[in-house]
């Protein structure tokens, strides 16, 4: 038990780790809020999947740029920066549910400032955890022990979002987002990170440090590989979170209560994966967790699709929530073992794009879907289209050492 929050025996991790947790906890708490608003105003798959995809467009246009200032600039003061921009737009969003005058224009533009925040948030983030550690031996369990913070609050946000939405007022979600900001904006504050930036990347422009970023992912295939596989899983994988409202409304004929319970168990599953990587001391072995975890996404997806039992529901989101964790984990880890610290913001911004930009796409793709095929229908294609992918990735990747 000990080994498995090793990472928490460094200052620096141990002032980031909690303020970390309930800022995730506030923003599941409002993206559960939001997709279930979006649905409420709109009733239509279609549009709510264009709206929640044109608002992500800056996770695809400006996150390649935020490895760059990531690379070049304080991490610690830019870390900073950003939780107060979060905390800013979680403020904003309060006053507008409260004050009444929030509508789909008004949320289209706060999730395009939400994206921005997030596209840089995500490669700053993530080539952090390197510097909160003081041995490099202990980086896999501090990024496990990220996605394990990151389950646990999806487990809790969604409960809470459910419950407020179905007792008080869906407003009191964005509240809650905005109160959870002020502990992560006070802790970083009081944590000392010694960075040294390497000269080149200090005399760069942004654009010869991201054609820099890019010739090197291009010219490493186990990297690019393993980045190929992060754009195709998130693209089909991790669309569930806006399918879910149009599921229990129109599968399972019940209310945000429920889908915010669906949400929790389905963190669930992701804390125990994430555990259970944080357990690990090395990356061997990686390749079949991976692997399984993939394919096992693609059973609950399409458990999802052949029930309407409440029952099996929730078993099959405890499954998605091992599947997908598991998957985003063990391919992180596997990227930050083998890259350079000093391209390391650019190559994790190569990650943030394939992982959060390729959802642009993805969510105006699966809201078109459902709107053809219909829910049930669109989960078992989804399911059936990312083990084909799957398999292929399997041999594809084989002859790497590491996996």
């Amino acid at each position: 038990m000990i080994s498995t929050f090793r990472a928490l025996k460094y200052r620096n991790f141990r002032l980031f780790f909690p303020g970390l947790m309930t800022a995730q906890i506030g923003m599941w708490t409002q993206n559960v809020a939001i997709s279930w608003l979006v649905y409420d105003i709109t009733k239509s798959p279609f549009v709510m999947g264009t709206i929640m995809g044109l608002s992500a467009l800056p996770l695809f246009i400006v996150t390649p740029f935020a490895g760059v200032i990531t690379d070049k600039f304080d991490k610690h003061k830019l870390l900073m920066l950003v939780q107060h921009l979060y905390a800013m737009q979680a403020l904003i969003m309060t006053v507008l549910t409260f004050t009444g005058h929030i509508n789909i224009i008004w949320i289209a533009i706060m999730g395009v400032f939400l994206n921005i925040i997030a596209s840089i948030d995500g490669p700053l983030r993530q080539s952090m955890f390197v510097l909160l550690v003081d041995n490099k031996e202990d980086l896999n369990n501090a990024i496990a022990l990220n996605s394990t913070c990151f389950n646990a609050a999806r487990m809790i946000g969604p409960a809470i979002s459910g419950l407020l939405i179905a007792y008080l007022g869906i407003k009191y979600c964005f509240l809650i987002n905005f109160l959870c900001f002020i502990p992560v904006n006070i802790l970083t504050q009081f944590m000392t990170i010694n960075e040294i930036k390497g000269e080149k990347i200090k005399n760069e422009t942004v654009f010869e440090g991201l054609k820099e970023g890019i010739t090197y992912v291009l010219n490493t295939p186990k990297i690019g590989l393993l980045l190929v596989y992060i754009a195709i899983f998130s693209f089909l994988g991790m669309t569930y979170p806006l399918l879910m409202p149009v599921y229990t409304e129109e599968v399972l004929h019940k209310g945000a209560d429920t889908m915010g319970l669906l949400m929790s168990v389905c963190g669930i599953g992701a804390i125990s994966g994430s555990l259970y990587l944080a357990s690990k001391s090395s990356v061997k072995g990686l390749k079949n967790f991976l692997f399984s975890a993939t394919l096992l996404l693609s059973l609950g997806f399409i458990v999802l699709g052949r029930t309407n039992a409440e029952i099996y529901s929730f078993l099959a989101m405890i499954i998605v929530g091992v599947g997908s964790i598991g998957t985003l984990t063990s391919l992180n880890t596997l990227i930050q073992s083998v890259v350079n610290n000093d391209i390391r913001g650019r190559v994790m911004s190569i990650h943030s794009v394939c992982f959060l930009g390729t959802q642009s796409i993805s969510n105006f793709f699966a809201g078109t879907v459902t709107h053809t095929l219909g829910i049930s229908k669109t989960f078992i294609f989804l399911g059936l289209i990312l083990s084909v992918c799957c398999i292929y990735f399997i041999f594809k990747l084989r002859k790497y050492y590491y996996v």
